[in-house]
């Protein structure tokens, strides 16, 4: 007779999908990894946005898995805190509340649905995606096992885009972000005990983790993709792409600043450019570049493949936030060379892994972007050295099954 499957209970800050946005990207991959060998309850609180539909990824997985959505509720400390009509009182009791924002969507009566369902079911493992949702697991028995995925270092992330506010002249909105780093951070140092295994997508956010919290391990799992078959590009030396989930204000900032200050620049050197733009919710602001000649916004596509295909260089202007951009990842699957900021770039390729090329300025990125168009055999060679990268380290396939090893390990321990 064969042994029961273990039973994980999987809580999520949107539904899982295998493209499109980065975060469900990174919840598609732990899950996949999960339903290897184990039952899944998987509960949705949408705080992080996006669907709520059930998808053709999730029906994939059949009686392996279970779908609970929780709508988020806000919890009244914020909701009282959100009043106040004195920007600098709002900050000062947003410090106070302790948490991040988009904690605030786990009330007292969410975290209570989750215990209560928790319960219920025997489960072998509880794992928690992202610092925020922490709070999530406080109704949970102490002692119950439980493994959490960062992602990213969010105190490193949010600080990225704090110094962007205060470039751009808005020191309340870098002050408040830079508290959302901290109440991250804060999170994660008081809950470390509660998790036998942390997880973060680089090497490079794991050690600045570690380093802020010597009790902890953060293993490595990186983002993954699938890796498409070569076909051939139709690559003019003119086009530009940049694909982002408009969802993430850091992607918003990016593109804008890119088609009103790289653009000219990139223009004046080498002629007519054309800017391909896509990516799901644009807002007015991504919208409105599609009236100029040059940029053409396509929105969210289920299949990218066309654009890539049709594409020079892919590009990455990312002038805050942090992670691993998955952009870069899915551009060099498609064998498209990528210029990108030099945070963005660090911890994927550089002179030893050209993958693309690295502006380490503001100043330089059209420069770059002009050099780029003008080398189609460096085109061809760095596309070429970056898709056998992606396709060694970040495979679907492997890193699920790697994952899957880690994780059936951490609930066979229970």
């Amino acid at each position: 007779m064969a042994a029961a499957r273990p039973r994980v209970l999987f809580v999520a800050p949107m539904l899982p999908a295998r493209s499109r946005n980065g975060l469900a990207m990174r919840l598609g991959v732990f899950l996949e990894a999960f339903a290897v060998f184990a039952d899944v309850d998987l509960v949705v609180i949408p705080v992080a946005g996006g669907p709520i539909e059930p998808t053709p990824f999730l029906e994939s997985f059949g009686a392996r898995l279970r779908v609970h959505h929780f709508p988020p509720e806000t919890d009244t400390h914020f909701a009282l805190l959100a009043r106040l009509a004195d920007p600098q009182g709002r900050l000062d009791a947003f410090r106070h509340y302790g948490k991040p924002s988009l904690a605030r969507g786990l009330s007292t009566s969410v975290i209570g649905a989750i215990a209560q369902l928790a319960s219920g079911h025997r489960y072998d493992l509880v794992h928690v995606a992202r610092a925020y949702m922490i709070p999530a697991v406080a109704g949970l028995e102490h002692g119950m096992p439980c493994t959490l995925d960062l992602d990213e270092d969010d105190l490193a992330s949010f600080a990225s885009r704090a110094a962007a506010a205060r470039r751009d002249g808005d020191p309340f909105l870098a002050a408040w972000l830079d508290q959302e780093g901290r109440a991250c951070d804060a999170l994660l140092a008081a809950e470390l005990p509660r998790f036998s295994r942390i997880f973060a997508a680089s090497r490079r956010d794991g050690a600045g983790l570690m380093r802020r919290h010597p009790d902890a391990t953060i293993e490595t799992v990186p983002n993954a993709i699938d890796i498409p078959r070569r076909r051939a590009r139709s690559d003019d030396g003119r086009t530009a792409l940049f694909v982002g989930a408009f969802g993430y204000p850091p992607n918003v900032d990016a593109l804008l600043w890119f088609a009103r200050c790289a653009m000219p620049r990139l223009q004046a050197r080498i002629g007519r450019v054309r800017l391909l733009v896509a990516g799901a919710d644009p807002p007015a602001a991504v919208r409105s570049l599609g009236r100029r000649p040059n940029i053409r916004v396509v929105g969210a596509l289920d299949d990218l493949a066309p654009l890539y295909r049709a594409t020079s260089i892919a590009v990455a202007p990312m002038r805050s936030g942090g992670g691993t951009r998955i952009k870069i990842l899915e551009a060099a699957s498609f064998a498209v060379p990528v210029v990108a900021d030099a945070q963005s770039a660090a911890p994927l390729f550089g002179r030893t892994r050209p993958w693309g090329w690295s502006a380490s300025s503001d100043a330089d990125f059209a420069d770059i972007c002009a050099r780029a168009l003008r080398q189609p055999r460096q085109r061809e060679r760095r596309g070429a050295f970056g898709y056998n990268a992606v396709a060694r380290h970040h495979a679907r396939p492997a890193v699920v099954a790697h994952l899957a090893r880690m994780l059936r390990a951490a609930a066979a321990q229970a």
